[in-house]
């Protein structure tokens, strides 16, 4: 299971399936949920100064560090310790060490969730502190505090949209490492990626599948950033960017069309114009790869029953179960053949096709 994905359920699984012989009481159980923002927003603390990187070459002091990082001392140190005691970093004789857990905070490592704890503690920590106007209202927490979409926001502050972007690309890798497993791309020609960023992902399916081309389709200001990657991957021979909204015009007769963790961002009516668009410029045979969780009912923990109420303050969008996507894809006129099962409950594949 991918880093993130277990994290998340391994901390949901500790507050809410402790062993039974040893669960604290209840009022015990209930401060460790509503503190757990101070892990977090140490977390944070420590992306933003870069201290997993500047462990990468081995331990060092407090005081080397604070050098490094232009903190104080004092204050550094006892952030350190706090993570120390969660995992994240270990204190030896010879300084602070970096832990497994830990080095997924480092910038450039496969699966880095850097860019993810900037994001989530940075642009989307103050929509989570206005959920309550979610709850009430049923709109979108981030737009009442920004006055603008959290899209909108990420074009005019390119800063945050770029550190969002490689957020979604480690995530992405998440995604790369349990469905290339599940599911072969090798009877595809021709795949279009739909909302796909700066290509992690298509580059990845189309290393395993060497036999197809493909088309990351996305807004403008992420062109720079796809070409690069595409180029970097190796693929620019096989693989391309092109400008463009999935509202609006999405590249015809594809053999197929892949949605990585797109409808969840978007309402049922939204996400009904997305799919229909894409049914317009599907080929008859053509597949639709729907990259989503499928939460389940009732009280079964899901971690994605958690990133539910992340799309309710940011997006206005949700997560779904296999009932609701169903319903959702049937409404599209669009044909669902079969959800695929990976290693990580983040990441299941929902197979669609013209009906």
């Amino acid at each position: 299971m991918h880093s993130f994905a277990a994290q998340i359920l391994t901390n949901y699984k500790t507050i809410i399936m402790q062993n039974e012989q040893q669960l604290p009481p209840p009022p015990a159980q209930m401060l460790q949920m509503i503190t757990g923002f101070w892990t977090s927003c140490c977390i944070y603390a420590a992306a933003r100064l870069s201290i997993a990187d500047a462990l990468a070459d081995g331990a060092k002091s407090a005081a080397t560090l604070a050098q490094l990082t232009k903190t104080n001392e004092k204050a550094l140190y006892r952030l350190l310790r706090a993570l120390c005691s969660v995992g994240v970093f270990t204190e030896t004789a010879k300084g602070f060490e970096l832990t497994p857990l830990g080095n997924t905070l480092r910038s450039n490592v496969p699966g880095s969730m850097r860019a993810m704890a900037i994001a989530q503690l940075g642009d989307h920590f103050n929509a989570w502190g206005d959920l309550l106007y979610s709850v009430k209202t049923g709109n979108i927490a981030f737009d009442n505090i920004h006055g603008m979409s959290i899209w909108k926001y990420y074009e005019t502050h390119p800063e945050d949209g770029a550190n969002f972007t490689k957020a979604m690309a480690g995530l992405t890798m998440g995604a790369v490492m349990n469905i290339l497993p599940v599911y072969s791309f090798n009877a595809f020609k021709n795949i279009v990626d739909i909302g796909g960023g700066n290509g992690t992902l298509l580059t990845s399916i189309l290393k395993n599948a060497p036999g197809a081309k493909g088309i990351v389709l996305d807004e403008a200001y992420l062109e720079e950033q796809a070409k690069s990657n595409i180029a970097q991957s190796g693929m620019s021979d096989r693989c391309t960017f092109q400008k463009g909204s999935f509202f609006e015009t999405i590249p015809e007769g594809a053999d197929a069309y892949v949605l990585k963790m797109i409808l969840h961002d978007w309402n049922d009516a939204d996400s009904v114009k997305i799919l229909s668009n894409i049914n317009k410029a599907m080929k008859k045979g053509s597949k639709l790869i729907i990259i989503e969780a499928v939460i389940s009912e009732g009280n079964t923990p899901h971690p994605a029953k958690f990133l539910d109420i992340n799309m309710l303050a940011m997006t206005g969008g949700r997560e779904r179960t296999e009932k609701e996507w169903k319903e959702l894809i049937g409404t599209a006129s669009l044909k669902f053949n079969k959800v695929v099962l990976s290693h990580s409950p983040m990441f299941s594949l929902i197979e669609v096709e013209k009906a």
